[in-house]
Formats: C-alpha cells, structure tokens, sequence
C-alpha cells in the first residue's frame, strides 16, 4: 500500500491557514502611515516611497525544509544561493533593482565549514543578483537547535521609481505569458518532494540544485527596453497559482508548457496533476507577461543571458483570478487553479 502523502496539506504544510494568518497580521498591523506605501504587483515586496520618485521595495525569505536535505547531504553552498534567490526574483516582480541584502543565520553550534559554506553561497547569490551583503546576524542558540540543525532567513532591498513600479493594473486580455525555465525544484514544495523521493533514490540530489537568479535579463529589460513587462509572477509557494497573483481581476490561461524537471515528474507519479500545479513550478520558475509586440524582445534578453524562456499562454476571458492550465503532462483533461 502506498502510504506516501498525496498533497501538501498531507505532507504537513497547510497553504490555507499560513494565508490566513498573513490577512490577520495585516489587519492587526494596520498604522497610519501604512497607506503612504505605493500598490506594487502581487504582494512580492512592500515599497515604501522616499520621495515623490523614488521608492524603497524590501521583502524577506527562507529556503523552508531544503536545510533539512542540505544536512543529509552535506551540502550547504546550494542553499546560500536559493536564499538570495528567493528574495531577489520576489523584488523584481515589482520593478525593483535589488541593490542590498542581509541574513539571519541561527544555529546551536558554530561549525565553521558549514558557515563559511553558507556564507560562500550567499554571496555568490548576491553577486548573481548584483546585491552587496551589507550585514546580518549569527545567532548561537543551543537551546532551540540541536544535531547540527539550523535556520536562514534572507532579507532584501531594492530601489524603484514611480514610473517603473509594476502594479498589473495595465495587464488586458490578448496579453502574452512568457515562462521561463526553472533550474529544478528551487525552495518550496520540499516538504512533500522530500517524503516522496526517498533517500535511496539518485534524483533526491536533484532537489537541491540552487534555484535560478532571474536578476539579470529581467534589470536589463528594466533597463535598456523600459515597459516591456507589463508584470511578472515568481513561482513560488503555492506554485502555478503565482500567475494570478499581478492581477487577480483576470483570468490566465496555459497551453504551453516548459520541460517539468526529472524530481518533479517523478513525484506527479504519486501526486494528482491539479496538487502538482498548485505546490510545484513545474518546469517555471518565473512567468513574464507582456503585450505581443514586445514578446521577441524579452525571448532575445533571455535567450542572450542563458535562460530558456517561451511564450505558454495568454491573459483570457475566463474565469477571474484563475488559471486554466491546458495540455499538463499527466493530466487527462484541464483544470482551473
């Protein structure tokens, strides 16, 4: 009998109750002054305005249960990267440059090849970014972390100004999603990946390939091609449903799809297509969106700078605020996200 969980919720992750607990936090924190700060795209970063043009976007991450297979592993560079990662890809999506970064490292015991590895891969990441590391802290807690365990936490800063802020509300119907291919699984949906692809399996190493640094083409389009996206969607938690996020007044639809990396088509083995979708990038870790006359430009950015990038739908009449994902590998008719 097959006792492997079947869904995030299964796995011990409940999407529903963290969202639940964000809108009451954002309740409870409610201030004046909250409504100085500038409506920007998604809800990837909070941008807070500096002067009439220009505004400070910052956001803030983690790489969840990807630690735990990185101490079953040993391997701690990879996950210096996705911490950057996580936080730099969110404050593009709002037509941030992300310029800072900073982390929280807690741990019961400094070990010094394991932080001086961790260290090594954050900076990497931020080079990859073009972010300086401009601080942080080390925490020692032997009281809270045992066997080596440990937590990161990243923290991000980017400038943009009124003119390049991305909001979605410019996004209409006829409009192109471009997606681009993500490196493999990146950081979320670790918890169930983890219980499914069992430790003697060789594709549990592909789950901790670094996730990919978008930075560079996209900051270039920012750039050298100003009002080309019209707004972006980092796949992240909650997977494909990321695509509504710009504008959740519009429906999106997919026909098209990426390569689905080798770990994860082995999980959609042990997990319905619809739950893949919604947990998983499936093959996309970001998702561009575009009127169709700007669509060869952005495919030529990320084709110059080494990021297989293709157009997989359009913005539709649908259904608001969902996705209608057509042609999934594995899935016998479409579904709505």
């Amino acid at each position: 009998m097959n006792k492997d969980p079947r869904s995030y919720a299964e796995a011990g992750v409940d999407i529903h109750k963290a969202e639940s607990f964000v809108t009451r936090l954002k309740v409870s924190a409610r201030r004046k002054g909250h409504e100085r700060l500038w409506h920007a795209s998604g809800g990837y970063a909070s941008v807070y305005p500096v002067s009439e043009n220009q505004g400070v976007a910052m956001t803030t991450d983690g790489v969840g249960t990807k630690l735990l297979l990185a101490l079953e592993k040993n391997n701690f560079e990879g996950i210096g990267i996705d911490l950057v990662a996580m936080c730099a890809n969110d404050l593009i999506c709002v037509g941030a440059k992300p310029v800072a970064f900073l982390d929280y490292y807690a741990t019961g015991a400094l070990d010094d090849r394991v932080s001086d590895s961790l260290l090594s891969g954050i900076i990497k990441g931020c080079d990859l970014a073009g972010m300086l590391l401009v601080g942080g802290e080390t925490a020692e807690l032997p009281d809270l972390y045992d066997h080596g365990h440990f937590d990161l936490a990243g923290f991000a800063m980017g400038t943009v100004t009124r003119e390049s802020l991305i909001t979605g509300d410019g996004l209409a119907k006829g409009d192109i999603l471009i997606g681009v291919a993500s490196s493999g699984i990146h950081s979320n949906g670790l918890s169930l990946a983890r219980k499914i692809i069992g430790a003697d399996n060789p594709l549990r190493d592909d789950l901790l390939i670094p996730t990919h640094i978008y930075v560079a083409p996209v900051v270039r389009l920012f750039s050298e091609y100003p009002g080309t996206i019209k707004a972006l969607a980092h796949i992240t938690g909650g997977g494909w449903t990321n695509v509504t996020r710009p504008n959740d007044s519009l429906g999106y639809t997919i026909e098209d799809h990426l390569p689905v990396p080798p770990a994860l088509a082995e999980i959609a083995g042990s997990v319905p297509a619809r739950e893949m979708y919604r947990t998983f990038n499936m093959g996309m870790g970001l998702c561009l969106m575009a009127a169709p006359e700007n669509v060869e430009t952005i495919l030529r950015v990320f084709d110059q700078s080494g990021f297989e990038a293709r157009p997989v739908g359009e913005i539709s009449s649908g259904k608001k605020a969902a996705l209608t994902v057509k042609g999934a590998p594995g899935a016998e008719r479409e579904f709505d996200l």
